[in-house]
């Protein structure tokens, strides 16, 4: 394809005069300027009582006088005043005019004012309802040159809008129980937030702080908050996601850390009425449960990962009162490190024990 440059070259080559030489310069370049223009801003709206919508000039050369429209929805949106207005518009009046509700904005100037590519005002309304077109009335709307005489120019409009930017979020973090030494993961889902920030309560009560990257935390700026290891000191520990979109913040619900707590029975934890105990420990080939009954009642006896997943279930019965033990129930499972879970529940009362057991490779 031949370039602007070689086109007018040889139109130029095949011009007899310098006014015709002129006349087609002119009519090239003219045609592929832009066209003069006015456009309303599409504006994202917060939790805030009042949003600022621009108004911008493109390609405006020598405006002496200007006349607008603007129509937006009543239900949604309240016109207050004209903010940021340029130098160039002193003296611009702004009023509302209401069934239907529209902006009139009238000004005229001797001295010409030009917009190239730039903000000319904003209109300032409250917020009702955070949706809402915002339009040109064309047929009454007219801007002028500053010739003499004047002649009203051609203008392209287009429309905007303002429209909830809030953040949605599809799912909160959810609350956590894990052994101590294990990993806890929280996530949070969005289809549009662009930012995420986690957050901790450690004391309770309504204390906040940003949770910032080290040997415990990772992905604090993401939907996902891993916490490496965590110690027996972070049990009840609160966690939620701050997430924003266009500088529209948004808080997600909190989410508990319970550390050393699978079963969530609200019991006693005795190692002195249960008897527990995992022989040899560490192993590698075989080793043994031991534990003791109180009195008869119902013992549940779990094998949880580091991350709090079942593996296995030795015992889920009634028994009598006595001392048992198991032998290689779980020796299949992979080197590692493990909790056995011990939960008696008795006649009056419930009591918990626990004990980390380690796997090691077989020699």
């Amino acid at each position: 394809m031949n370039s602007l440059k070689t086109i007018l070259q040889n139109r130029i080559n095949h011009v007899k005069t310098p006014a015709l030489m002129v006349a087609i310069l002119f009519c090239g370049f003219y045609s592929f300027a832009q066209a003069p223009g006015l456009s309303i801003g599409n504006v994202g709206v917060c939790d805030n009582t009042s949003v600022l919508v621009p108004l911008f000039g493109n390609n405006l050369s020598n405006i002496g006088a200007i006349t607008l429209f603007i129509s937006y929805d009543s239900q949604s949106l309240s016109f207050d005043t004209i903010e940021s207005l340029d130098p160039q518009l002193s003296g611009l009046m702004a009023h509302a005019i209401p069934s239907p509700s529209r902006v009139s904005i009238v000004w005229s100037k001797t001295s010409g004012a030009t917009f190239l590519s730039s903000t000319m005002l904003k209109l300032k309304f409250t917020v009702l309802q955070k949706s809402s077109n915002i339009a040109f009335v064309t047929a009454n709307c007219e801007l002028a040159n500053n010739f003499l005489p004047p002649q009203v120019i051609s203008v392209n409009y287009t429309d905007g809008s303002t429209f909830s930017s809030l953040p949605s979020i599809t799912s909160d973090p959810e609350n956590k129980t894990i052994f101590s030494q294990s990993n806890a993961v929280f996530q949070v889902t969005s289809p549009n937030a662009t930012g995420f920030s986690w957050q901790e309560n450690r004391a309770g009560g309504t204390n906040w702080s940003p949770v910032s990257e080290s040997d415990t935390y990772s992905g604090t700026l993401t939907n996902t908050l891993t916490i490496k290891k965590v110690p027996a000191s972070f049990n009840q520990f609160k966690y939620r996601c701050l997430l924003t979109r266009s500088a529209c913040p948004a808080l997600t619900e909190f989410a508990t850390l319970s550390v050393d707590s699978v079963t969530g029975i609200p019991g006693q934890l005795s190692h002195e009425i249960l008897h527990l105990s995992i022989n040899p420990n560490p192993f590698s080939r075989s080793t043994a449960i031991n534990y003791s009954v109180p009195e008869h009642g119902y013992v549940d006896i779990k094998i949880f990962s580091m991350s709090g997943k079942l593996m296995e279930t030795p015992v889920e019965k009634f028994q009598p009162s006595g001392s048992y033990r198991l032998g290689d129930n779980f020796v299949y499972l992979p080197a590692g490190i493990y909790f056995c879970k011990y939960v008696f529940t008795g006649a009056s009362n419930v009591y918990e024990a626990s004990v980390k057991i380690i796997k090691t490779n077989q020699n």
